[in-house]
């Protein structure tokens, strides 16, 4: 599930469509109705759309659609698995899947494109995935790791570690550090994560 900006609704998967819920009316409304799957819906900053994955030719690629209702817009169309993250004011909407760089390593890259399509571009040096940018733009954080995040209770060399990438210093610094799986970082404000 996925909290609107104004904290007034909720978007979420299920049974692979995107359903709304306002919490005035309390009813959720179905957003979209297809075949395949649609998951990991996430509001644009001003709360009038919803980004979300979608395997409708597929593979997993990136959609748009306003709240109000319409046909979804699709973004990308790279044969790989794009999954979606975050939707920043200062980024765009960010992904991670592997392309062009990543070889030898299990992780994917982390990219961005804009809500209005064209080329993504990959924004990171580092591989990872789940990255989420923090409200004011400056810090993205991510997970590394090559363990599957259905692997909750492993414990290893191959676990899920959140680093901090700063874009203005263009430094990275790892914030976990232990045997146990750390996934989906999510901001509570500019200095603080949870």
């Amino acid at each position: 599930p996925q909290l609107a900006p104004n904290q007034k609704s909720i978007a979420f998967s299920y049974q692979g469509d995107i359903w709304i819920m306002d919490d005035s009316s309390a009813i959720a409304r179905r957003l979209t109705v297809h075949e395949a799957y649609d998951s990991d819906p996430h509001f644009s900053p001003d709360g009038k759309s919803i980004a979300f994955t979608s395997n409708r030719f597929g593979n997993k690629d990136i959609f748009t659609l306003p709240i109000m209702g319409g046909s979804p817009r699709r973004l990308n169309y790279h044969s790989a698995n794009d999954n979606i993250s975050d939707w920043s004011s200062a980024w765009g909407i960010l992904f991670d899947g592997q392309r062009d760089y990543n070889q030898v390593e299990w992780d994917n890259e982390i990219h961005s494109i804009s809500a209005t399509g064209g080329n993504p571009k990959r924004i990171l040096d580092a591989f990872g995935e789940m990255a989420v940018a923090s409200p004011n733009g400056r810090y993205i954080a991510f997970a590394i790791g090559a363990c599957r995040i259905s692997r909750e209770n492993y414990v290893g060399p191959a676990n899920n570690e959140i680093w901090l990438f700063d874009s203005e210093q263009n430094t990275y610094l790892a914030l976990s550090d232990n045997d146990i799986n750390d996934i989906f970082p999510k901001w509570l404000n500019d200095k603080e994560l949870v």
